[in-house]
């Protein structure tokens, strides 16, 4: 292939006496011009292959699956109903808010009206406040993440003066007469190291009508930079719990007292997670200590300080790993995940069961929508064949009831969906979804993606696979792996797969792949496989290690170098999942599957997309640049591409129109490669 030229540097660290290779060193400085118009050059190769008629075809096809109403799950306080929709045509999801079930709904805050810049921000986060009175909203620009709140009164839609910055995901809590709220915030630009405003997370509260300059540190001073905190607040508003993690196998929990103004370590050093639930007269404990599945354990206010041992038990750890656990007025809904599907137990403030919810199979509650102050709740489900379908709980005549659904261009009749099971290298059984079309004939070679992510404990369950409808319409086959490095089986299934054990996720997803060419499905030339973050690292890494069984990759937002991965901002926060590269012992591991040290002169790599954002905060760009300069080097025939999205970030909460284009291309890419029929 002609790539364009990049230039190739002699730069070598000794690490613990090892000597590590780094000859696109200079790529990791984006804001260099040389870096900027390597980009560019980059992105118009790229541009030569995929934009082209197929491109154009998918784009618009993708485009009319988007133009219809996307409903969302509301949430009820007092007789207000707070929701979210996108209706056609429109780029982002805009925030309403209407009096009683039918009433008239009033625009909260518009995302897709720009700002005296000429930019339109994304809604990260809503929260609406106790009563309902207020609605605070975090906006952020250009994917970065880094939201500013502000404060809605709900009444009238007009925002109050004061506005809060560096609010990443701040998750507040308020105080149950509206006067204030907890929340988290990040470090102004200029008060930490540069890179470092991800990380030094704290705690402050807010009162409404105050300069928040002045809002009181609540906790965080003094605390290790790589926290990560989430909040939740008593129904009475006296306790703030306050869980505080460095990893994603454990938390410690501190309690601050709003009555007595004062901070109390409740759970600590106890390698398990624990969350709190706040009931009216106890509190739940949800844990997996002393229990791979979870359990619930509860305790009276005045109790909640004695060793968790002293704790009664609520709900017993069942065969299947519990999911999440959700308050309302007089219930507790429990969401389960059987065999990766989701499974929803309804039981009383006793623990007494009441209950299962229907669902139809293969399918995901994606999350409650409930409140410990109401008796009514919303709960959305998808599944591989249908987008979201919004239920409410009906307390008067209690009755599960259809409420909104998002359409959907295909007929669900017209596909199959099955889970299948292969065994890994170590003889373990890993599980998959495969998505086709009825008619489609196990002859060896359909055009087939696989996907995966494996890692930081994330459960792959049934999804809607909207921007996928173009490849299954036209025979195209989609896999979904459940390989360890994620939770579907509780937190052994995580943890068998992180640090010294991280290459027990590619092996998993290694022998998906194979299982298909086994059964038919597919083979090599016609296998691809995607994934994203994590599961970007996952695809890179299995087709450096496997380049014979894959016919394209596409790499999303992916790690890549795993030697210096590190160093960059939050990324210090996830050695705790891929291992240190400060300790030797795990270094060595880490170079024995990290992509970017095992690809190798003379070997010849499948066709690869990577695609990154230039505002990625979580995963910097240069990961994906250094690899596709590496593995150009050394192809000398199948395509290596670049495509690095503008004024976007890590996560998918672009507009419209910007997944459209994004979506097309990679469908372009994998038709080209795979030889789906067009």
């Amino acid at each position: 292939m002609d790539f364009p030229k990049t230039k190739k540097d002699n730069v070598a660290d000794s690490i613990h006496g090892i000597s590590v290779a780094d000859p696109y060193r200079w790529l990791e400085d984006g804001d260099s011009k040389e870096v900027k118009e390597w980009v560019e050059e980059q992105g118009r190769y790229t541009d030569s292959f995929l934009r082209n008629k197929t491109q154009a075809l998918f784009s618009d096809e993708l485009a009319t699956s988007y133009k219809t109403t996307t409903v969302f799950t509301p949430t009820v306080i007092n007789g207000r109903y707070f929701y979210t929709e996108i209706q056609p045509g429109e780029e982002s999801r805009v925030l309403y808010v209407k009096r009683g079930i039918d009433g008239n709904p009033l625009i909260l805050l518009d995302p897709n009206e720009k700002d005296e810049t000429g930019k339109a921000p994304s809604l990260d986060y809503w929260s609406p406040s106790a009563t309902g009175k207020y609605m605070l909203c975090g906006l952020s620009y250009g994917g970065d993440e880094m939201s500013t709140m502000y404060i809605i009164d709900a009444d009238t839609g007009e925002r109050l003066q004061e506005s809060i910055p560096n609010c990443r995901y701040s998750r507040p809590q308020w105080l149950p007469d509206d006067s204030g709220f907890f929340y988290k915030k990040n470090p102004a630009p200029g008060e930490v190291p540069k890179g470092e405003n991800q990380l030094h997370v704290k705690v402050y509260f807010h009162s409404i009508g105050t300069d928040p300059d002045q809002d009181e540190l609540i906790f965080g001073d003094g605390r290790p930079k790589d926290d990560m905190i989430n909040l939740n607040i008593s129904p009475d508003g006296r306790y703030l719990a306050i869980y505080v993690s460095n990893n994603w196998v454990r938390n410690d929990i501190y309690l601050y007292d709003n009555q007595e103004k004062i901070t109390r370590a409740l759970i600590i050093g106890i390698d398990a997670q624990f969350s709190f639930e706040f009931l009216h007269d106890k509190v739940l404990l949800v844990t997996n200590h002393k229990a791979n599945n979870y359990r619930v354990l509860s305790a009276s206010y005045e109790d909640m300080h004695k060793n968790i041992d002293e704790w009664k038990l609520f709900i017993p750890e069942k065969d299947y790993p519990l999911k999440g656990t959700f308050a309302t007025f007089d219930k507790v809904i429990l969401v389960y995940q059987k065999d990766v599907s989701s499974l929803v137990i309804a039981v009383d403030h006793d623990g007494n069961e009441q209950g299962t919810i229907p669902l139809p199979p293969y399918s995901t509650v994606l999350k409650i929508s409930s409140r410990v102050t109401e008796r009514e709740f919303f709960y959305p489900v998808t599944s591989f064949l249908f987008p979201r379908v919004v239920y409410r709980y009906c307390p008067d005549d209690d009755t599960y009831v259809h409420y909104k659904a998002t359409e959907s261009r295909i007929n669900p009749a017209d596909y199959v969906v099955s889970q299948e099971w292969c065994a890994s290298k170590d003889g373990i059984k890993v599980p998959m979804f495969i998505v086709r079309k009825k008619d489609i004939v196990q002859d060896g070679v359909n055009p087939t993606i696989m996907y995966g992510y494996g890692g930081f404990g994330s459960s792959q369950t049934p999804f809607f696979l909207r921007d996928l409808v173009p490849w299954l319409e036209r025979g195209g086959i989609y896999v979904v792996t459940n390989i360890r490095g994620g939770a579907e089986f509780g937190t052994a299934w995580h943890q068998a797969a992180i640090k010294e054990n991280k290459q027990k996720s590619y092996d998993d997803f290694i022998a998906c792949a194979e299982h298909l060419v086994a059964q038919k499905y597919t083979n090599p030339e016609h296998l691809g496989i995607t994934g994203r973050s994590n599961g970007g690292l996952l695809v890179a890494a299995v087709a450096v290690q496997r380049p014979d069984l894959f016919g394209a990759v596409q790499s999303a937002v992916p790690l890549i170098d795993m030697v210096r991965f590190s160093k960059k901002g939050m990324a210090m926060r996830w050695v705790h999942e891929f291992g240190d590269p400060n300790i030797k012992a795990d270094l060595e591991k880490i170079l024995s599957w990290s992509p970017y040290h095992n690809v190798h002169e003379g070997v010849e790599y499948p066709p690869t997309l990577f695609t990154t954002a230039e505002n990625d905060t979580r995963v910097d760009p240069y990961h994906a640049r250094k690899m596709a300069a590496l593995l150009q080097s050394v192809n000398k025939k199948n395509k290596i591409l670049l495509y690095t999205e503008k004024d976007a970030g890590h996560m998918s909460t672009m507009p419209i129109s910007k997944m459209v284009e994004a979506q097309s291309l990679v469908l372009t890419f994998f038709a080209h490669e795979l030889g789906l029929t067009i």
